[in-house]
């Protein structure tokens, strides 16, 4: 790759809990989740990536879970549509929060 262009873009990570924020235990079945991210991507950006994790987090109310999770990683794409996602995941899955990360890289597809 020495002496290629690389373009320089903003990339997105999303965690999302697996979780309900109400019965503090999972609903949605893992590949499910997957499936409605995977879906949602796929109509709404021209792609995506979105893995499986294992988190921990310390709810409102002072209660910690470990619980399982998906990431996804979205690279060129709008801060808005990146927070009409994460709004409407976030929904669906009915989570009390989702954790967002913005980073700046260079990349370039070889």
């Amino acid at each position: 790759m020495k002496n290629e262009k690389f373009e320089t873009a903003v990339a997105y990570k999303l965690y999302f809990g697996l979780y309900d924020q109400k019965t503090k235990k999972q609903e949605i079945r893992t590949d499910d989740a997957l499936q409605i991210i995977a879906d949602y991507i796929a109509a709404n950006f021209d792609g995506g990536t979105v893995y499986s994790g294992f988190g921990c987090y310390r709810h409102e109310d002072g209660s910690t879970v470990q619980e399982p999770s998906l990431i996804v990683e979205m690279v060129d794409v709008s801060f808005d549509d990146i927070k009409k996602m994460h709004q409407e995941i976030k929904y669906i899955l009915n989570q009390e929060s989702v954790l967002v990360t913005v980073s700046e890289l260079k990349y370039q597809f070889a």
